[in-house]
């Protein structure tokens, strides 16, 4: 499947090319983690030490199978990583390291549309008893975070970067635009350390997204504010549990999400599906669905509706009422006296 090394007429092996795509761009070290983790698990086993240009739409074609009889990877598993594959050849393009872009010869064997419903089957939504019964059996030093979760759409490391000046009581929102990531380069060209820093997709400097803070959210964390102390220079909320630095992420799921899981009884689940809960909480509600994205974070309404469009089996309906209110005054004038024998047509 690989083989020794590259020849002049083969160019850059593939491998390089894709580090320093990774790593030349100005992406987030996070970005830069997850790509490394991609090319060390999916395309140097597969590649090996093969040239750029002697990659043919046919070998992408087997890696493909590769991926997916093989390695037993989802649909949408394959599909990002052939895009981010895409994308490398896009960039060596540009830099003239190869003529043309083999993947895009490539077609696959999922539609795009089978892979989002396959993706919207997988998003998990906790009922209400369960989200209240999981916050309840948190320690009590932490509940407040997954009120954020649940009742404000934050993710995890957002709720960990949170600081008392980003909580606006007095106008009911929560500012966010940091969080704690796993991503500060160590040196070594790995990225684990721990930090704050701003959220994904955002500048320095640029404002974060404002999020409505609910009554119940409030409450939770005035209590916190109130039997707590915030910690460092940022006023974190929530920090480990000595109070002298950041909230691990292994500490979270091992001390305070799984016991709490396991005390209410249900299987597992990522805490992520807090986020899932109050998207379908809003959006089962009728809030329009480009408010949610918003306060989500996410980077487009598209990529909202692909995972959520399931949640909003009444939309057709307030579409219908939203335009029989909007025009039925003025329309046909024998809709009234004629209604029996209309609605009787097909």
């Amino acid at each position: 499947m690989t083989r020794n090394g590259a020849g002049p007429t083969e160019g850059e092996q593939l491998v390089a090319v894709f580090e320093r795509w990774a790593t030349t761009r100005g992406v987030e070290n996070s970005s830069v983690k997850q790509y490394r983790t991609l090319l060390n698990r999916s395309v140097e086993p597969y590649f090996g030490a093969d040239g750029i240009r002697c990659v043919t739409p046919q070998r992408v074609e087997t890696w493909v199978e590769w991926m997916t009889h093989t390695c037993g990877y989802k649909p949408s598993t394959v599909r990002f990583r052939f895009n981010i594959l895409m994308s490398v050849f896009g960039w060596a393009i540009e830099q003239g390291l190869v003529d043309g872009n083999p993947c895009r010869q490539v077609a696959l064997p999922m539609s795009g549309a089978r892979t989002y419903r396959d993706q919207r089957a997988e998003v998990h939504v906790p009922d209400t008893e369960t989200v209240l019964a999981v916050i309840a059996a948190a320690p009590e030093r932490y509940c407040g975070m997954l009120w954020l979760m649940a009742g404000c759409g934050l993710r995890l490391g957002e709720a960990m970067g949170l600081g008392r000046d980003r909580i606006c009581f007095s106008q009911k929102s929560i500012t966010v635009d940091r969080q704690v990531a796993c991503d500060r380069d160590t040196g070594s060209g790995r990225y684990g350390s721990m930090r704050l820093r701003h959220t994904k997709w955002r500048e320095d400097g640029e404002q974060g997204r404002r999020v409505p803070l609910p009554d119940v959210v409030a409450l939770a964390l005035r209590r916190h504010l109130r039997d707590h102390p915030t910690w460092g220079e940022a006023d974190l909320l929530f920090s480990n549990a000595t109070g002298t630095g950041l909230l691990y992420p292994y500490y979270w799921y091992g001390r305070i999400w799984r016991p709490a899981l396991t005390a209410v009884g249900v299987d597992y689940f990522k805490s992520h599906s807090l986020r899932h809960f109050y998207a379908a909480s809003l959006l089962r509600q009728g809030v329009p669905v480009s408010e949610v994205s918003a306060w989500l974070g996410h980077t487009s309404v598209s990529f909202t509706e692909r995972y959520y469009s399931d949640l909003m089996p009444d939309a057709p309906d307030r579409a219908r009422l939203a335009i029989d209110g909007a025009l039925g005054a003025h329309g046909p004038k024998s809709v009234a006296t004629d209604s029996i024998g209309l609605f009787g047509v097909a």
